[in-house]
């Protein structure tokens, strides 16, 4: 079993940049395991065509007995943008974004927030 400890991501991303996400996995379990550390990318307001949440980026991670692994992650920032279909042209929206990671979708223990624009 592992527990996912946060270790949250820059509080503040200009347009364009890619956004390291760094998260700490510990295996409490009594055998070695594996697995695949997932954040999710919500924000800044449902709606205008963008899903609720996206996957941003994962990574696999091997841990014995009591181990504590840091994962280095990197949200490329095309997952924070928007297309405008009247320009042809990619947008980085201001506001808001919510930042979970996890083990999967449905089972996120690590909430930061981070603000673009």
């Amino acid at each position: 079993m592992y527990r996912h400890v946060p270790s949250a991501p820059e509080s503040s991303l200009p347009p364009g940049t890619d956004l390291p996400v760094r998260v700490t996995v510990r295996n409490t379990g009594s055998s070695s395991g594996r697995e695949v550390v997932q954040a999710y990318v919500a924000g800044p307001a449902a709606g205008h065509g963008r899903p609720v949440r996206v996957l941003g980026a994962f990574h696999d991670v091997t841990a014995a007995p009591g181990e504590s692994v840091t994962v280095s992650l990197r949200v490329p920032a095309r997952v924070f943008a928007e297309f405008d279909e009247a320009a042809s042209v990619w947008k980085w929206p201001q506001g808001e974004f919510v930042i979970e990671a996890g083990r999967s979708s449905r089972d996120l223990r690590l909430t930061a927030t981070v603000w673009t624009g």
